[in-house]
């Protein structure tokens, strides 16, 4: 798609967009004819004696073509703001569909910023050219192609003349837009530094507010925002000077056709009424080349935003990838790891994983846990394909996870991460996720294992109050403990829990633990914790360093043999027994 331009574009509503196309030539044809109207009465006038009758006639055709012409710019107007919307709708679908089914590896290589002027400002420029430029530029190539039919119609050598000056005016456009592209880009660039700056500001206000900063001594928000000056002052005094004589030379052709149509008048080459005509006809020859210059840079705008566009359509979808996966049904929810390696994209520093072997047997608990770094949240995302392996593979119930369908892979495995994300809505919509079918006695039934129950029924409007964008009228116990809850509401066989109890207080921790491992019964369940205590009692702990595993098995048996697994179990004891000095 990235290379086939805006007018790929257009196919998606072509009725829509052929009908504003039609209806602007319809207008830039019936528009001329009061110019004719205009040439033919002066003739009527001058006559001996005056025509009054036929100048009151053409005075008519005049009026008429003026009110078809409106007719014809408002169905101009109305077909083509109906196709600009309808494929920003289109649009808009498509991307946020495909942003579903993209891997995370996608989000990696770029920023929240740069993704919201994708979807937001490259998209609502598509509605500009959609809606304005395109039907613009339709009439700016009609009006001199219909213009110069009728004027070479009535005399060739006025009409050269009235090309005169395009040559030049052509010329200087072009030298004009040479370089548009590439100052599009750097404006594009720019815009998202500030996008992402600005977003990267108002994130870490409570941050930046308590050390006494301001936006202005936010370095990387002050630096793009005057670079983005510098680039606005450079391009105004590079073009304005440029843009100023082109619009000199677009309206001077009155000053090549009043000289040259006089002296044949005066030689009887010439009538008066179709000197007339030139005079009033002829500056919209090359009148129109303003608009059509103005849809050439809108149209290089547009292209280098399709670009980015078609950078997520085209994007590969996380689905499977071996023939037949349709048909390959898990035999359990047990999980195994062979030999899987994973490296982050981009990444020059060694494999994040490293020849990783290990099984979760279906039914049972099994543990992760290592220093900070080892590998065991990147583990947690192969399981639903948020990554995808670099080497090896990872098997559900004897499948391997690429080889299923998405949804029904999804389907299989809930997840709660430690960064819990809720969306700006009431705590009933964020549990629904999950199970957008779910009952309300299903909602609670999950909340209260969850133990979050009680402290949705004290909020204001209990399960309907909203809660701000991210959760922010919570706590991060309390989100952390609604995300436990959506991933129960799911009741998927495979649960990955990645510290699900980051952010519970020592009162509310031993809670969650007992409803976390209610719902452990008769599910496989993958827990990435740094607390020991909290998965002492798991049937199979997996150390992990480095992105390797070191060793295996219960925590007796590890306390006993494994060095790393007995160095972090005593520096969590020590930190129980942690107390500030008096």
């Amino acid at each position: 798609m990235a290379k086939r331009g805006v007018f790929f574009l257009l196919g998606w509503r072509p009725w829509s967009v052929a009908g504003a196309a039609g209806a602007a030539v319809v207008g830039v044809a019936v528009g001329l004819v009061p110019y004719v109207c205009i040439a033919k009465m002066a003739e009527a006038v001058f006559a001996a004696p005056p025509r009054i009758g036929e100048v009151e006639r053409l005075a008519f055709v005049a009026l008429a073509a003026l009110g078809v012409r409106a007719v014809a710019l408002a169905a101009q107007n109305v077909l083509a703001h109906v196709a600009a919307y309808r494929i920003l709708h289109d649009l808009r679908v498509a991307m946020a569909r495909k942003l579903a089914g993209v891997p995370l590896s996608f989000f990696a290589r770029r920023s929240t910023g740069d993704l919201k002027r994708t979807m937001m400002d490259d998209v609502n420029q598509i509605e500009m050219f959609v809606a304005h430029h395109f039907p613009d530029g339709v009439a700016a190539v009609a009006v001199p192609v219909l213009t110069t039919v009728l004027l070479f119609f009535v005399d060739w050598r006025m009409a050269l003349a009235a090309f005169a000056m395009a040559p030049i005016a052509v010329g200087l456009m072009a030298f004009m837009m040479r370089d548009m592209g590439a100052m599009h880009d750097r404006w594009r660039e720019l815009q998202e530094r500030t996008d992402s700056s600005l977003l990267e500001y108002l994130r870490g206000i409570h941050v930046i507010k308590t050390f006494g900063l301001s936006a202005k001594s936010f370095g990387d928000l002050a630096r793009s925002i005057q670079d983005s000056l510098l680039w606005l002052d450079t391009f105004m005094k590079t073009s304005g000077g440029a843009f100023g004589v082109f619009g000199t030379l677009i309206g001077s052709s009155i000053v090549v056709l009043l000289p040259l149509g006089g002296w044949l008048h005066l030689r009887g080459s010439l009538s008066l009424p179709d000197l007339v005509l030139f005079l009033v006809l002829g500056p919209q020859v090359l009148a129109s080349l303003v608009r059509l210059m103005f849809a050439q840079g809108n149209v290089q705008r547009i292209e280098s935003g399709l670009a980015r566009i078609a950078g997520v359509l085209d994007a590969s979808d996380v689905e499977s990838d071996v023939e037949g996966a349709a048909e390959r049904v898990p035999r359990d929810a047990g999980l195994r790891f062979v030999d899987v390696s994973f490296r982050y994209a981009d990444d020059d520093r060694a494999d994040a994983l490293a020849s990783v072997s290990f099984e979760a047997k279906a039914g049972e608990v099994t543990a992760l846990v290592g220093p900070s770094g080892a590998g065991k949240s990147t583990i947690g995302r192969l399981v639903p394909r948020l990554w995808d392996v670099t080497g090896g593979r990872v098997e559900l119930g004897g499948v391997d996870v690429r080889a299923m369908p998405l949804d029904d892979l999804l389907s299989r495995v809930a997840v709660v991460f430690q960064d819990v994300f809720l969306f700006h809505g009431t705590v009933r919509e964020n549990l629904a996720i999950a199970r957008p079918g779910a009952s309300d006695d299903e909602i609670e039934a999950a909340c209260r294992t969850a133990r979050a129950h009680d402290f949705i029924r004290a909020l204001p409007k209990g399960y309907d109050t909203v809660i701000g964008e991210r959760g922010a009228r919570l706590s991060g116990g309390e989100r952390q403990r609604l995300s436990i809850a959506r991933a129960l509401l799911k009741d998927a066989p495979v649960l990955v829990l990645d510290e699900a109890t980051a952010f519970a207080d020592a009162e509310n921790e031993a809670a969650i633990q007992e409803g976390i491992d209610a719902a452990c019964e008769g599910r496989t369940v993958l827990v990435i914790a740094h607390r020991l205590s909290s998965i002492a009692g798991a049937d199979r702990i997996v150390v992990l360093d480095a992105g390797r595993v070191l060793d295996s098995g219960k925590h007796d048996a590890l306390l006993e043999r494994c060095a790393l697994y007995r160095e972090l179990w005593e520096h969590h004891s020590a930190a129980l027994d942690w107390e500030i000095a008096s």
